[in-house]
């Protein structure tokens, strides 16, 4: 069961899951991680390997295995950058 943080999350990729997969899906690029700014409202999307570098070691070696199971899977990285929290969640969608 989600924590009630998370779920602020969740609540959020329901919202907006339709313009990930739109905003994705316009690319011709497929190896792309998708980033939505809550503070902003935007999505962004981003070269995996360009922002993998931007990422701390730690943060590097849990995008690699979660990035690695999505292309395995057709699905898509997520992140939801919230400044308010002091937060940036991965999501696999």
């Amino acid at each position: 069961m989600p924590t009630e943080e998370n779920q602020i999350y969740f609540d959020k990729i329901d919202e907006i899951i339709d313009d990930v997969y739109k905003f994705y899906n316009m690319s011709t690029r497929k190896d792309l991680v998708m980033v939505y700014e809550m503070q902003e409202d935007k999505i962004y999307s981003y070269i995996y390997k360009e922002y993998l570098n931007s990422l701390n070691i730690r943060s590097q070696k849990m995008l690699k295995k979660q990035y690695s199971e999505a292309v395995k899977t057709g699905e898509i990285v997520l992140f939801i950058r919230d400044n308010l929290r002091s937060k940036l969640k991965s999501f696999t969608v």
